[in-house]
């Protein structure tokens, strides 16, 4: 199976909100809750398709979005990362594939932070073995720098 990481087009906002919403993935993100499609779609089109400055890149195999590495714009004109893979497709690698691209194709020039919930050690993992370094923690995360 072939796969392709490229830069998030207008019609992937379904599939990037299905893997969102997945009750396996809610659970690491600051916002738990279920978002609807039409707030997740105009969200969707506002922070990657009309700033250039934020990224959104997916992973594809055969055909389907497996997974989607985010890069948003924080004020220090650094990013914020956000990966998150198809509950399906978990345990296969493709999230170090996911992240190792994105960050091949996002290239150098911005800090690039990631803020980790303390229990969920395989995004840890990832994060660690992608030259990302922990620069503080507090009682539910653990933060993460990029060094190039």
């Amino acid at each position: 199976m072939e796969n392709i990481i490229h830069q998030a087009r207008r019609d992937d906002s379904r599939a990037v909100w299905k893997i969102r919403n997945h009750p396996a993935n809610r659970c690491w993100f600051n916002t738990t809750e279920a978002i609807s499609f039409g707030s997740h779609d105009g969200w969707f089109e506002n922070k990657y398709f009309k700033n250039n400055e934020n990224k959104c890149f997916v992973l594809e195999q055969s055909g389907a979005v497996a997974g989607y590495c985010r890069f948003d714009l924080n004020e220090d004109d650094g990013y914020i990362i956000s990966i998150a893979l198809d509950p399906g497709y978990q345990g296969r690698g493709l999230g170090n594939e996911l992240l190792s691209g994105a960050l091949r194709l996002i290239g150098a020039g911005k800090s690039i932070l990631a803020e980790v919930k303390r229990e969920n050690s395989a995004s840890l993992r990832l994060f660690e073995k992608n030259n990302f370094i922990k620069y503080k923690e507090d009682k539910e995360n653990i933060y993460l720098k990029y060094k190039c």
